[in-house]
């Protein structure tokens, strides 16, 4: 269980970079009023490390208290990969929305990761 936690902390770091650039690459794209090809590739990169950072933690802390963030981060997956294939668009402030929650969360975890260790 340590080498998963291990690995967690690894992926969770993963996560929080790719989405600090995704969210600073969204921004500077709408200064400069130009698209990035280099947003989309950072964009794919935090959600498709979100998603098996998820699975990760849904199996390694499925015993703690904090097991119903994490189920409902696969909830929000779910309504997403359903309004994918219906063709749904999201609205702006949605992904804006999508972005935060998972900057702050992936924050918050690595902060507690670290507050433990020390």
């Amino acid at each position: 269980m340590d080498k998963l936690r291990k690995i967690m902390g690894m992926v969770d770091i993963f996560v929080f970079a790719a989405t600090t650039l995704a969210i600073a690459g969204v921004f500077y794209e709408g200064m400069t009023l130009k698209w990035y090809d280099f947003v989309g590739i950072l964009v794919i990169c935090m959600d498709y490390s979100f998603m098996p950072a998820t699975i990760l933690h849904l199996l390694a802390d499925r015993k703690e208290k904090t097991i119903w963030i994490h189920l409902f981060s696969l909830l929000m997956i779910i309504i997403a990969v359903i309004m994918k294939f219906a063709a749904i668009e999201y609205s702006a402030i949605t992904l804006v929305l999508w972005y935060f929650y998972i900057w702050f969360f992936y924050g918050y975890l690595i902060i507690k990761r670290y507050l433990i260790k020390h």
